[in-house]
C-alpha cells in the first residue's frame, strides 16, 4: 500500500474496466496495494454489458454465453452470488433438416479435420523451422449442401470469415458444455465490479515509463504509479488511442498486426409469446447459401432467452461486418425476414421491437473480440508480455486455450495482477 509522504498516487493502475481489468482491480486490492482502475467509457464491463432498459428485460449486448462451464472462471462467482446459472441446451434446432445429426456431423468432421491438419502443421513446423499455420478455410470440405452452415458454426466462435481464421487458434480453444445466466452475463460481471475503485468517462492518454515508476496522462490529469495494468482490446491499441513512450516494440505492434478484432452481433428481436414455436433458449439454424469468396451468408438463431421472449439473430465475420454498416434496422430486417421464412408471416406480426449491436463501431473497443489471422496464433503470448518492465498487458487476445472468452479475460487479469504482485514484493 502507497504510505504517507510516497511519490506515487497509488501502487498500480488498470486501464480498462472490463472482465479483464475487473479481475486485476479486485485482485491487487485484496493483496493490499492501492489500486485504481480508469474506464474511458461511461460504464464498466466493456464487451460483456447488459442492459435492461431497451426491452424492460436482461439483454446481453455483448458476451452472453458462459463456454466451457467445466473451466469457466466465472461460473463458480456466479453460483456463489445467488444468481440463476444453468446449462444451455444440448441439441438446437434445423429448420429445413429432419435428421439434425446431418448438420452435426459435418461440424464435427470439419474440426476432426482441422485438428488432423493442425497435428501435421506442427509436425512440419517442429522439423523444418517454417511457420506452417494456415487458415480454416483450407480444411473445409464442401461435403454437401449445408458445409456452410456448419462452418458458420466455427466462423460465430471466432468472429470471423474462416479464410481470415488460423487454424491453430480455433483448434486449441477449450470446448465444453455453455451454460447461460439469467440475470444477465454482464450482470454477473458486473456484480463482481462491486465496491472496486472504479472511475468511469476517465480516458487514458498516455503512459509514460519512467525509471522508477509510470506516469499515466488522461484527459482529468496526471497519476503516478508504480505500475500498470493495460486491458484494453487490440482493437485500441492498434489504432494507437493511447500513447506509449518508449513506444510499443516491434513484436507487439506485429502480433497487432496477426490478432485483431472481429464482428460478432446480435439483432435482438422481441416478441409476442408463442411467436416462435421452440423451446426456451434454442438455438435455431437453417442452410446458408456462399456469398462472394465462398464466404457463408447468414446467421443462427437464440430464441426466446431465458424465457423472456427475446430472440437473438447472432451474425459475425464479413456478412455481419456488412449489416453494421447498412444500419441497425438491417439486421433486424435480415432476422425478421428469415424466420418469416421459416414460420410463416405471422412472426413479423407478433414483432414488438428490435435493437441491433454494432460493435466495431464503439468508440473504446472497436469489434467483437480478437481472433488470429493465419500465421498468427503465437502472437498471443506476445500480447501479455510487459512492456518497459512496468507496463502489463491482459485481456482475452492474451489468453491461449479461452481465447474470444470472458472468462480468458478473467484469468488474464488475474495473470497480470499476479505478475505485478511479485515485481511489486
Amino acid at each position: 500500500m502507497v504510505g504517507a509522504g510516497a511519490v506515487f498516487d497509488f501502487d498500480v493502475l488498470v486501464v480498462g474496466a472490463g472482465a479483464a481489468g475487473i479481475a486485476a482491480t479486485g485482485a491487487l486490492g485484496a493483496a493490499g496495494l492501492g489500486v485504481v482502475c480508469l474506464e474511458a467509457s461511461d460504464r464498466i464491463g466493456g464487451r460483456v454489458h447488459t442492459d435492461t432498459a431497451i426491452f424492460g428485460v436482461p439483454f446481453d449486448m455483448g458476451a452472453h454465453w458462459l463456454h466451457n462451464e467445466q473451466s469457466n472462471a466465472l461460473k463458480a462467482p456466479g453460483l456463489a452470488m445467488g444468481l440463476d446459472l444453468y446449462p444451455a441446451p444440448a441439441e438446437g434446432v434445423i429448420h429445413g433438416l429432419d435428421d439434425s445429426a446431418v448438420l452435426w456431423d459435418e461440424v464435427d468432421e470439419l474440426e476432426a479435420a482441422g485438428r488432423q491438419a493442425a497435428r501435421a502443421d506442427a509436425e512440419t513446423e517442429a522439423k523444418t523451422g517454417i511457420p506452417t499455420d494456415r487458415s480454416l478455410a483450407d480444411v473445409l470440405v464442401e461435403k454437401g449442401p449445408w458445409s456452410f452452415t456448419a462452418a458458420m458454426m466455427f466462423g460465430l466462435s471466432i468472429g470471423r470469415d474462416l479464410p481470415d481464421t488460423s487454424l491453430r487458434d480455433v483448434i486449441t480453444w477449450e470446448g465444453g458444455h455453455d451454460w447461460f445466466c439469467r440475470e444477465g452475463f454482464g450482470h454477473l460481471v458486473a456484480r463482481m465490479a462491486e465496491g472496486l475503485p472504479i472511475r468511469l468517462a476517465t480516458p487514458v492518454t498516455d503512459i509514460v515509463a519512467l525509471p522508477d515508476g509510470v506516469r499515466v496522462k488522461t484527459q482529468a490529469g496526471e497519476i503516478r504509479v508504480r505500475a500498470v495494468i493495460v486491458t484494453v482490446s487490440v482493437g485500441v491499441l492498434a489504432a494507437e488511442m493511447i500513447r506509449f513512450d518508449p513506444p510499443l516494440e516491434s513484436d507487439r505492434r506485429k502480433a497487432l498486426d496477426l490478432v485483431t478484432m472481429g464482428d460478432y452481433n446480435h439483432a435482438a428481436l422481441l416478441f409476442r409469446p408463442g411467436a416462435i414455436p421452440v423451446e426456451l433458449d434454442t438455438w435455431l439454424t437453417y442452410q446458408l447459401q456462399a456469398g462472394p469468396k465462398g464466404i457463408a451468408q447468414g446467421g443462427g438463431f437464440l430464441c426466446n432467452i431465458s424465457g423472456t421472449g427475446l430472440t437473438s439473430f447472432e451474425t459475425s465475420g464479413s456478412f455481419s461486418r456488412a449489416l453494421q454498416e447498412a444500419g441497425p434496422e438491417a439486421a433486424i430486417d435480415h432476422g425478421l425476414e428469415t424466420l418469416a421464412g421459416m414460420f410463416g408471416a405471422n412472426v413479423q406480426r407478433d414483432f414488438i421491437k428490435g435493437h441491433a449491436t454494432a460493435w466495431r463501431k464503439e468508440p473504446f473497443v472497436r469489434g467483437s473480440y480478437a481472433g488470429a489471422l493465419p500465421g498468427g496464433h503465437s502472437q498471443r503470448k506476445v500480447l501479455g508480455r510487459a512492456h518497459a518492465e512496468r507496463v502489463h498487458f491482459a485481456g482475452e487476445a492474451s489468453h491461449v486455450g479461452q481465447q474470444c472468452s470472458v472468462s480468458g479475460a478473467h484469468l488474464e487479469g488475474l495473470r497480470a495482477a499476479r505478475d505485478v504482485i511479485d515485481q511489486l514484493g
